[in-house]
């Protein structure tokens, strides 16, 4: 099976969870009892959790240079944890198995973005044409599961989660035989000097904070989007098919996305994320009426998918190769980590107090991140901002990393 069939596979199974846990998860904890706060809170908390937990198993990935034991661990970790729903009543239990599940699971994505990028560069491989599988399948998901909430109880929600975590590792055993192994000599501690050095390059970490701000923007729809469109008196149906259209608009984006970043660049794609951030949420705000919702909707093509577009070309060329993992997870542990958890903290009183026009703080977040864009694009060269130099070569001291890739 071509390698390219193989991530699109991978790729598909991935976002079944997802295209469940993102639109209908708040609406399972609201049938287990949960109010608003609670709901944010847990969300929240989750996601913290990604401070540590991705880019320990990341950082993990790149040194034993095994991506796929790593990938298919953590899917047999998921699976246990999402089992675990089954047992849960009340609040805490809820939260004990959901920290367990979230610090798991969303770790798999950077290692499979990682991946990726790789096989872009050395393979020729279009990152946007297996991307959009997962966001397809996503738009299944959603769809089904809204459907089946027409005549079934929110609690059918746990066992969905279930059937998507069995098939997304499935799809782990089938990446295996594709998964290249990194063989390099290093220095005992290299691989950690190489990531310190990287995680300390100001314009590294400016990008890092930029990129998880304008995903963080979502923060408000992803965990009070359905519920805010059950209280405006919209079936679960048409939300599915509200879900559907943004993911379908990404999914437009991402079959074109080679010639599109090519033309356009990495910083000017973010940039065009946090334009558009600015203006979807500032109109969702005001509750605008169906008609509105659905071009609206259109927009999640760029607050979402040209902002991750443009950082993942821009975090697979400002870091070295073999910090690939590690910079993806960095990304992944900021932007649904720190930047998510934190504007979902805010969203659960601010939801609570005054309704959709919480969706104000994603468009403020919009604001900066545009601006945040532009700095990067002035300040950096297109190139890698830390060198590698490995054992064996005539520098003398394996894997010292140097700074060489900010503009001034």
């Amino acid at each position: 099976m071509p390698l390219a069939l193989r991530l699109s596979v991978f790729y598909a199974s991935l976002c079944l969870f997802s295209g469940i846990q993102i639109p209908f998860f708040p609406v399972w904890l609201k049938a287990k009892g949960l109010g608003p706060q609670d709901i944010s809170f847990i969300m929240a908390a989750t996601m913290f959790l990604r401070i540590a937990a991705g880019p320990l198993f990341a950082f993990l990935a790149d040194r034993i240079g095994n991506r796929r034991r790593v990938v298919i661990s953590l899917a047999w970790g998921s699976l246990i944890a999402v089992c675990l729903y089954t047992f849960t009543s009340g609040f805490w239990q809820i939260f004990a198995v959901t920290l367990l599940l979230m610090s798991l699971w969303p770790s798999i994505t950077p290692l499979i973005d990682a991946l990726a990028m790789r096989a872009a560069h050395d393979h020729g491989i279009d990152y946007g044409r297996v991307r959009l599988w997962c966001s397809i399948t996503f738009i299944g998901a959603s769809y089904a599961v809204g459907w089946l909430l027409g005549w079934q109880s929110p609690l059918i929600i746990s066992t969905c989660l279930i059937g998507a975590i069995v098939v997304n590792l499935a799809g782990a055993y089938l990446l295996a035989p594709e998964v290249p192994t990194a063989m390099r000599t290093q220095h005992s501690g290299g691989q950690f000097r190489a990531a310190v050095a990287i995680a300390r390059e100001p314009l590294f970490v400016v990008g890092l904070c930029i990129a998880g701000l304008i995903q963080s923007s979502h923060a408000v729809y992803y965990t009070f989007g359905t519920l805010n469109w059950q209280r405006l008196g919209y079936s679960n149906q048409v939300i599915g098919v509200l879900w559907g259209i943004g993911v379908i608009a990404e999914i437009v984006l991402f079959a074109f996305s080679g010639r599109v970043v090519a033309r356009v660049g990495a910083v000017r794609m973010m940039t065009l994320g946090a334009g558009a951030a600015v203006f979807r949420w500032s109109i969702t705000a005001m509750s605008p009426p169906l008609w509105v919702l659905f071009p609206l909707q259109i927009l999640h093509a760029f607050t979402y998918c040209a902002a991750h577009l443009g950082t993942i070309h821009f975090l697979s060329r400002a870091a070295p190769h073999s910090l690939a993992a590690t910079a993806q997870s960095l990304y992944a542990s900021l932007s649904a980590g720190v930047m998510m958890g934190l504007m979902t903290l805010l969203a659960g009183p601010l939801y609570q107090s005054f309704g959709p026009k919480a969706y104000f703080l994603s468009a403020a977040a919009g604001v900066v991140s545009f601006f945040g864009t532009l700095y990067i694009g002035a300040r950096w060269n297109g190139g890698p901002l830390i060198t590698i130099e490995e054992e064996g070569t005539d520098h003398g001291d394996g894997n010292r990393p140097r700074h060489s890739g900010a503009g001034c």
